[in-house]
């Protein structure tokens, strides 16, 4: 039997969030009979208000700053077409169709919450595009997320009405033209209901929700980097033993060092803590001598639990603040069934996904920042202890001495990358400014930061691809059964898609096979 997910505002986890977007996982509204009753009574206090003739912003009211203004009744449906119409200036690229199904998912899910007061057939509308793979082509640009994401929704409510145009069998189609095929019959809007599809945040939750789990896959990822990072480079286990950490307190650090230990666990290349002692030996006579070997390791790989392990911690913030956004009622005005009343607020502010998104990219800059310092001691022959640029072993006396350079230019990558990642992680909640007659006069940018999270983590599936190759050169040169079964593992992964380098070859074709593997593999499930 296929997986339904019912949806009822209150439960979506980023979880089936994704499932649904990416699996294409069906949903079905709830089936609860206080569910289906609150949705009723909140249209029902809505058309109180409009009847007893007090202005109702975004209903009998113009938008924004001009809300002194104030229409009759009769024109509500009129307002609402006009507000989708005036708010269609979305430009730029388009959203994926992935990223177009996650807005729908967010909107509808926040719509049924009950304070939205639609009708259960929008609702039911968008679910059925949901479950027929039907999602809106939406522009990237024109949001500065307050009143929530108008212009790129207005790219829905304009489908729902059967206007404009939607991803359909991998292609883009009119609108019109596919619910023809598919039999579907779009909404007339009524009062409010343009209003309560446009104004919110559910372009940029979904963006940051969809971006969520291949944020946390890059954390694993880069613990694993760091682990093998410890094997090629002769590394000691004392940083990662769990009593490190935990004395620590922090939680995102205790699951790094655990999960870097689960990887040397079974290494021949890792010096335990009490092996070095033995090694180093004591210092019996005189006061003074130099040793071969340190005592600890290079910052980089010593506190990489402590670099990791903020980005972990961050996973954690940012999931909750975006699974509370997704569950949200985040537009506005907002109507109340229980006390009967409308709330004229600003819950389409969406401050905690352009923070969660802001933090989220200065994490991961902060772990380009690592890698691009353990690529430097794995591939420079002054730190690895093996061959200049992971060039194979040369005899002395071979006609191709001298005439090969290795990764040397797969390390100036990896540093072009991460300045690139780096550039990406100022934060854009500050960067806000008036707009709008001066009435929306401080704005979140939350989608903007969104799609910045999403392009700092495109970068890193690149930066991580190529140290992975250099990572697997590495491991050839030194000999692969010295190494742990879980850096075997992967290893044995990448050489299916990129072959040791002998000669000098491009490596471009190669490193974007392995961020598909890295996007789509099990193994740092």
């Amino acid at each position: 039997m296929n997986k339904i997910i019912k949806l009822d505002g209150n439960s979506l986890t980023i979880d089936d969030f994704n499932s649904i977007c990416n699996a294409h996982t069906e949903v079905a509204l709830s089936d609860d009979r206080d569910f289906q009753e609150k949705l009723a009574a909140g249209r029902k206090v809505l058309n109180k208000y409009i009847e007893e003739g007090y202005p109702i912003y975004g209903v009998t009211t113009g938008f924004g700053d001009s809300c002194h203004n104030q229409i009759n009744s009769r024109k509500t449906e009129k307002l609402q077409v006009s507000l989708v119409n005036f708010h269609g200036i979305g430009l730029g690229e388009v959203f994926s169709e992935t990223e177009s199904r996650g807005v729908i998912l967010a909107r509808l899910n926040s719509n049924i919450k009950g304070y939205s007061a639609i009708r259960i057939e929008v609702a039911e509308l968008m679910k059925e595009l949901l479950n027929k793979n039907i999602s809106p082509v939406i522009p990237q640009l024109g949001s500065v997320g307050a009143s929530g994401d108008l212009t790129p929704l207005s790219y829905l409510a304009a489908v729902l009405t059967g206007r404009r145009k939607v991803f359909y069998k991998g292609e883009i189609n009119q609108t019109e033209t596919v619910y023809k095929k598919e039999n579907i019959n779009p909404v007339v809007l009524q009062a409010k209901e343009g209003l309560a599809l446009m104004n919110g945040t559910s372009v940029m939750t979904a963006i940051a929700a969809l971006c969520w789990n291949k944020a946390k896959r890059l954390a694993d990822i880069s613990d694993f980097i760091s682990a093998v990072t410890v094997e090629i480079l002769q590394g000691n286990d004392i940083p990662y033993r769990k009593k490190v950490s935990e004395i620590k307190n922090h939680e995102g650090q205790i699951e790094s060092a655990a999960y870097i230990t689960e990887v040397i666990k079974d290494s021949g290349r890792v010096r335990k803590y009490e092996d070095l002692l033995n090694d180093l030996g004591t210092l019996d006579e005189g006061n003074f001598r130099k040793t071969g070997i340190k005592i600890q390791d290079r910052y980089s790989l010593r506190c990489s639990p402590q670099i990791n392990g903020v980005m972990r911690d961050t996973l954690l913030i940012a999931k909750k603040w975006i699974e509370n956004e997704l569950n949200s009622s985040n537009d506005n005005p907002l109507i109340d069934p229980d006390e009967e009343i409308i709330y004229n607020s600003g819950n389409f502010y969406g401050g905690h996904i352009c923070a969660a998104c802001d933090y989220l990219r200065t994490s991961l800059a902060n772990i380009s920042d690592l890698s691009d310092k353990q690529a430097e001691l794995i591939i420079d022959g002054k730190f690895n202890n093996l061959t200049e640029n992971l060039i194979p072993v040369i005899p002395e006396d071979s006609e191709e001495k001298g005439l090969y350079h290795g990764f040397k230019a797969a390390q100036i990558s990896i540093s072009a990358l991460c300045s690139e990642i780096n550039y990406l992680s100022s934060p854009v909640s500050i960067h806000s400014r008036p707009t709008e007659s001066h009435n929306q006069d401080k704005v979140s940018l939350g989608t903007i930061s969104a799609r910045k999270l999403r392009e700092s983590i495109d970068l890193l599936y690149f930066q991580y691809s190529i140290h992975l190759l250099a990572i697997a050169q590495a491991m050839d040169i030194i000999g692969i059964d010295v190494f742990g079964s879980k850096a075997k593992k992967i290893y044995s992964e990448l050489r299916k898609i990129s072959p040791f380098v002998k000669e000098d070859r491009p490596l471009d074709e190669e490193v974007t096979k392995v961020k598909e593997f890295l996007l789509n593999t099990a193994l740092f499930d």
